[in-house]
Order: structure tokens, then C-alpha cells, then sequence
């Protein structure tokens, strides 16, 4: 792991001067902070505040930059104004990451930065990203994918940095909970993060409230569903107050990418 590292670094070292998009996810902390580390100031760490995404991430964001001084910034707009976004085609991500990826190139222009870096992973090339083909048509770098790590390599270099979010559930965002060809608006995104929020309460670290209308359907790991069962009345009488008025608990546990799985299965068959 030590000999990835000093390759991931000298790699963001050759860059000399870049923007990268920052999540908070475990990824791209690990991106940011070897930016940080080998780049400094010349490492601009950005982080797109959006309706899409958890408050709790943003304020998370916040936190790691202050506390490893990352030259930070954030920038705000509405996902639910992208053309096509709205709509949830099942390339939606293709048009959410174009349009991220546009707002980060016109810093870059404007400040005479050299290039844009996320935090995709090896793995990330083995599930259905049309957000992929954006930076491909973008020239993103992926420094990850270019020195090998896989999703675990980075928990494994996070946690040996000491970073805090080294052991974070993947976090996507707040629509691809909602099934494609489904409209996305501002408040089935509230009524999903409403409900993951107070699920959490009971100690979940991964859960999905899939959106189905007025129907929810609740994914926790597979060994703790009797939890779901043991306070179901509770759940079920705030998730009517949020909106949702059929509450499903999924007996097959969480799957992340869970509504993918026909696109993928679709792409396998074309092949």
C-alpha cells in the first residue's frame, strides 16, 4: 500500500496545478488529500452543493477541509435544472456529471489551473456509469484508476492516513433512489432523505429508502432487518407523515446500485 501511495503522489505531483471534485466520499477525500499534500495551494478542492445531496455530506465536506486546510470552495446550482436531468433517463448521471463537470473546467479556465481530477476506482469501472463517459469526453483525470486502486485499496490507504471518513458507506446521490423514467422533484429528494435520516436513528449505517411514489421501500443489511420489524410502527407512522403511504421493508437486505441491476443486466444481453 505504501509503494501505491508514493505512485498516486508522484502521478497528482505531475499535474502541478489541479481542481478536484470533492464529495466527501472516501474516494475523493483520498484524492484531495494527497492534492493537498504534494500540490498545496495550487491543489483547489471543490464541493458542489446541490439538492441532490446530503446536508450531512456537505457539512462533512466542510469539516475535512478545515481540519487538513484544503484550499476549499463550494459551488451551488440546481441538478433539477439540468436539461434532461429531471426526467431520469437511465443515462441521468451522464448529465449530472457534464454539467459538474462543466462548472469545474470554467474555474480551471478562469484561474489557470492545469486539470480536473475525481475520485472514481477500479470498481467503479465494472458497474453501469454513464457518468464515466462524461469524463472520458471531459478529459477527467482519475488518478485511482490510473495507480490501480480498487474500492478497498482506498478504505485500506484512508485508513492508514488516519483519514475520518475511512470506513464511510458509499453515498450516492439522493436520485438514484428513485427508479428510472421516474420524475425526480425537490420533494420526493426530501421525502427520501427525511426518511434515511430517521432510519439512522436506530443505528443503521447503510440504508436506502427506495422511491416509489407514495410507496417506500426500506433496504437495511440483511442481518439487522428484524430491527426494521421490531420498530416497524414507529417507521411506519413517520414515513406517513413524510409522504409515503405504503411502507415495503426489502427481505433481500441492501444492495447498493440496487435499481441498476436491470440496466446492467440489459447491457450484458446487448453484448
Amino acid at each position: 500500500m505504501n509503494e501505491k501511495l508514493n505512485q498516486l503522489e508522484n502521478l497528482i505531483k505531475t499535474y502541478e496545478s489541479v481542481v478536484v471534485g470533492f464529495s466527501a466520499g472516501v474516494d475523493s477525500t483520498l484524492v484531495s488529500f494527497i492534492a493537498n499534500k504534494v500540490l498545496g495551494h495550487n491543489a483547489l478542492i471543490v464541493t458542489a452543493v446541490t439538492e441532490t445531496i446530503l446536508e450531512e455530506d456537505i457539512v462533512l465536506a466542510r469539516q475535512i477541509a478545515a481540519k487538513y486546510n484544503f484550499n476549499f470552495r463550494e459551488i451551488k446550482y440546481n441538478e433539477l435544472e439540468i436539461e434532461n436531468y429531471a426526467n431520469n433517463p437511465v443515462n441521468r448521471c451522464y448529465f449530472c456529471k457534464s454539467e459538474l463537470y462543466d462548472r469545474l473546467l470554467n474555474i480551471a479556465a478562469k484561474e489557470n489551473i492545469k486539470y480536473i481530477l475525481d475520485g472514481a476506482n477500479q470498481d467503479d469501472l465494472a458497474d453501469y456509469r454513464p457518468g464515466r463517459l462524461a469524463a472520458k469526453e471531459k478529459k477527467i483525470k482519475s488518478p485511482l484508476i490510473e495507480c490501480g486502486f480498487t474500492k478497498k485499496d482506498v478504505r485500506e490507504a484512508a485508513l492508514i492516513l488516519g483519514l475520518p471518513n475511512y470506513d464511510k458507506p458509499a453515498a450516492p446521490c439522493l436520485s438514484s433512489r428513485i427508479p428510472y423514467g421516474t420524475q425526480i422533484d425537490k420533494h420526493s429528494l426530501e421525502m427520501i432523505a427525511n426518511g434515511e435520516r430517521y432510519l439512522r436513528n436506530f443505528g443503521f449505517i447503510n440504508v436506502r429508502v427506495r422511491h416509489f411514489g407514495n410507496k417506500a421501500k426500506i433496504e437495511v443489511d440483511k442481518e439487522l432487518i428484524h430491527i426494521l420489524y421490531n420498530h416497524f410502527e414507529n417507521i411506519k407512522s413517520f414515513f406517513n407523515k413524510i409522504g409515503y403511504k405504503d411502507i415495503e421493508i426489502d427481505p433481500e437486505g441492501y444492495s447498493s446500485g440496487k435499481l441498476n441491476k436491470n440496466i446492467v443486466h440489459t447491457i450484458e444481453i446487448l453484448k
